[in-house]
């Protein structure tokens, strides 16, 4: 199962999110969850690098993980973030079994 994590600072801003796991909806190379989830991050990260430089990006192929943490934010990364939050909870509706979102 693939686990999501976003943490909010004291104004309610996204300030990181971290996914691990495999879904388990198949094979490697053909899991159209984890595929979801790993293009939702990538568009993310390509957008925030292009915005703000005030971020910290980690990833961890052998151990399934990608983590975002932001040590600046605007009203434009919050969109992207939030809309971050938007994408995976779509897809954790359609696929419950397979991904989990926790909000701290």
């Amino acid at each position: 199962m693939i686990k999501v994590e976003f943490t909010r600072n004291k104004q309610n801003e996204i300030i990181k999110v971290k996914v691990s796991g495999h879904s388990g909806y198949d094979d490697i190379g053909k899991d159209i969850v984890c595929s979801a989830v790993s293009t939702a991050m990538y568009v993310t990260i390509g957008i925030l690098q292009k915005i703000n430089q005030d971020m910290k990006y980690f990833e961890n192929e052998k151990e399934a993980i990608m983590q975002i943490e932001l040590i600046k934010t605007d009203k434009f990364t919050n969109n992207v973030m939030d809309n971050l939050q938007e994408v995976l909870e779509s897809i954790a509706n359609d696929y419950p079994d397979f991904i989990q979102i926790n909000l701290k």
